[in-house]
C-alpha cells in the first residue's frame, strides 16, 4: 500500500478533528492521522479537506520566479533563454491551470513580475513594447508565453476534453462541477476572450512610437522574412537584443525623447554632437554630420568587406578566408578572368560626378561590369536610397560601356537599413553575385547589432561597463538607459 505515504483525516460536520489515534493494520503497522494544520499532496497540489488555494498559488508563483531567475543567470543567448523560459519555467505554473482558480488580475500581476525580472537583468527595456514581448519571432516579437493567454487556452482545451466524452463517468463530472472548478463544466458554453494574433499585431502597429518599426516592416520595399533573421537565428545575447529592440521601439533616452516624451525639464533637444538638429534615434543612427566620417563609414565598410571577401573567394581571387575583423580588402584583385576594384576611382573620357563605387567587378571574358554600392539608410529612406544609387551611377555606367565596349554594365545597390531591414532587391542582387543568402544575415549582424548600437552609444557619450564590453564587443546598446 505504501503506508509511508498514507494518512487518515477525521472530519465531523465539515470540520477537521484533532485526534491522536492511529489506524492499525496487520503486521503491527499503523497509518498516522493528519492534523488540521497539515496537508497532503495529490498531483502536485497541497490539500486537506479542500485545496489550499492561496497557499498553492504562492508556491507556484515563487517556483516560477525561481526558475526564471536561474535562467537569467545562465548566460544563454536570447533565443535559447526565451525557449527555456517557455518550456521549463512557465509550465511550473501552467500545471495548476484548470485545478486552481486564477483570476485575470493575478495572472497579469505575475506577468508584470516576470517583466520586472527581465528588466532587472537588462533583457527587456522598461519602456519597450509589451505586446512585442509576447508575439512570435517570425512576426518581429520575442516569443515569450503570456500567462493570461496560456491560461485561457488550457481552460478551453480541458473543457473540450470533458465535454467531448458522453460516458456516464464524464456526465457525472459535468453535472457535479457547478462552479467547483475553473472549468465550470455544468455550463454549456464558455466565452473565448483571447485576442487573435492579428489583433495584437495591429495594436502594436497602432502605437505612436512602438508602431513605427512594424509599420515600416510591412512596407512593400522591405523583405520582412530576411529582416527578422536575427530574431529567428538567436545569435545575440539577451541584453543586446533588449537594447536593440529598444532602439527600434524609439524609447532610448535621446534628448528628444527626454524632452518631448518623458517631459523632463532639459534645456534643449539638440544633438549633443552636432547641435544642428533634434537628437532623435533617426538622427543619431543615420544623419549626424559629426558621426558620419567615422562611425557611419565604419559601419558601411564592415558590410562591404563581408561581400568583398566572399566575392573574392568565389571568383578565385583569394584562396584563404579570414575572420571578418581581420580582413582588409586590397585596392585591386585580378586574375585571367576578373578585375575587382575596392573603393577605386574609375577614369572615364568624359568627367562624371560620381565615379567611385564601393566595388567594381570587370568580367574580361563576358565583357560585363558590375558597380556594387552599399548603403545603410534610415528605415524610412530605403526606397529613396535604392533609386538614388541607381541614378547616381547611370552616367558612369554609360561611359564605361562606351569606353571598354562592354556588353552590359549593371548597378547593384546593396541596402540594409540602420535597424536591419533588408531592402527587397538585396536577395536578388546577392544571387546575381552567386553568393549564398547567409551573407545577408552576416551583413545584417554587422549593421544591426554593431552599427546602430555603436553610433547611438558614441553620440550619447555613455560609459560602457568594461567587463560586458569585453564579453560582447558590440554591446553598446545605450547601456546608460538601463543603469
Amino acid at each position: 500500500m505504501g503506508v509511508e505515504k498514507c494518512a487518515t483525516l477525521e472530519v465531523r460536520r465539515g470540520r477537521i478533528q484533532e485526534t491522536r489515534q492511529t489506524t492499525p493494520l496487520m503486521n503491527q503497522m499503523t497509518i498516522p492521522n493528519l492534523n488540521k494544520h497539515d496537508s497532503y499532496k495529490y498531483l502536485g497540489i497541497n490539500q486537506a479537506l479542500e485545496i489550499r488555494t492561496s497557499e498553492m498559488k504562492e508556491l507556484f508563483k515563487q517556483k516560477l520566479y525561481k526558475r526564471v531567475s536561474l535562467l537569467l543567470k545562465s548566460k544563454l543567448n536570447f533565443k535559447s533563454l526565451f525557449t527555456a523560459i517557455n518550456i521549463w519555467a512557465v509550465p511550473s505554473i501552467t500545471y495548476s491551470f484548470g485545478v486552481l482558480t486564477w483570476s485575470v488580475t493575478e495572472l497579469r500581476e505575475i506577468d508584470r513580475g516576470l517583466r520586472t525580472m527581465l528588466t532587472r537583468y537588462g533583457v527587456h527595456h522598461p519602456h519597450s513594447s509589451t505586446i512585442r514581448l509576447y508575439l512570435p519571432r517570425q512576426h518581429g516579437g520575442r516569443g515569450l508565453l503570456n500567462l493570461e493567454s496560456v491560461h485561457e487556452r488550457d481552460i478551453i482545451s480541458l473543457r473540450a476534453y470533458f465535454l467531448g466524452d458522453n460516458s456516464p463517468f464524464f456526465s457525472a463530472i459535468r453535472e457535479a462541477d457547478d462552479r467547483l472548478s475553473p472549468l465550470r463544466l455544468s455550463e454549456s458554453s464558455h466565452q473565448d476572450t483571447r485576442r487573435p494574433q492579428e489583433g495584437l499585431i495591429e495594436e502594436w502597429r497602432s502605437k505612436a512610437l512602438h508602431g513605427r518599426y512594424p509599420g515600416l516592416l510591412e512596407s512593400r520595399d522591405v523583405n520582412k522574412v530576411e529582416s527578422l533573421t536575427y530574431l529567428r537565428a538567436g545569435y545575440l545575447f539577451p541584453e543586446t537584443e533588449g537594447r536593440l529592440l529598444a532602439i527600434q521601439d524609439q524609447v532610448m533616452q535621446t534628448r528628444m525623447y527626454l524632452k518631448h516624451i518623458a517631459q523632463q525639464n532639459i534645456p534643449t533637444d539638440r544633438c549633443r554632437k552636432c547641435s544642428q538638429r533634434p537628437e532623435s534615434i533617426q538622427h543619431l543612427t543615420s544623419s549626424c554630420p559629426i558621426l558620419a566620417p567615422k562611425d557611419y563609414l565604419g559601419r558601411h565598410n564592415s558590410m562591404a568587406k563581408i561581400y568583398h571577401q566572399q566575392m573574392a573567394l568565389k571568383l578565385g581571387l583569394i584562396q584563404d578566408e579570414l575572420q571578418q575583423h581581420l580582413y582588409v580588402p586590397k585596392a585591386l584583385l585580378q586574375n585571367a578572368t576578373y578585375n575587382m576594384y575596392w573603393d577605386g576611382t574609375l577614369v572615364t573620357d568624359r568627367a562624371v560626378a560620381h565615379n567611385r563605387p564601393d566595388i567594381t567587378l570587370f568580367d574580361k571574358v563576358r565583357k560585363t561590369c558590375l558597380l556594387i554600392e552599399f548603403t545603410i539608410p534610415a528605415d524610412d529612406n530605403i526606397t529613396r536610397a535604392y533609386s538614388e544609387k541607381v541614378t547616381k551611377y547611370t552616367d558612369l555606367a554609360f561611359q564605361l560601356r562606351k569606353m571598354y565596349a562592354l556588353e552590359s554594365v549593371s548597378v547593384l545597390p546593396m541596402i540594409i537599413s540602420v535597424n536591419g531591414m533588408v531592402e527587397r532587391h538585396l536577395i536578388e542582387n546577392t544571387q546575381r553575385l552567386c553568393l549564398d543568402k547567409d551573407i545577408i544575415s552576416a551583413s545584417q549582424k554587422q549593421d544591426n547589432s554593431e552599427g546602430s548600437a555603436r553610433t547611438v552609444a558614441a553620440a550619447s557619450a555613455v560609459t560602457i561597463r568594461p567587463a560586458v564590453a569585453d564579453y560582447f564587443p558590440y554591446y553598446f546598446l545605450f547601456c546608460s538607459s538601463m543603469d
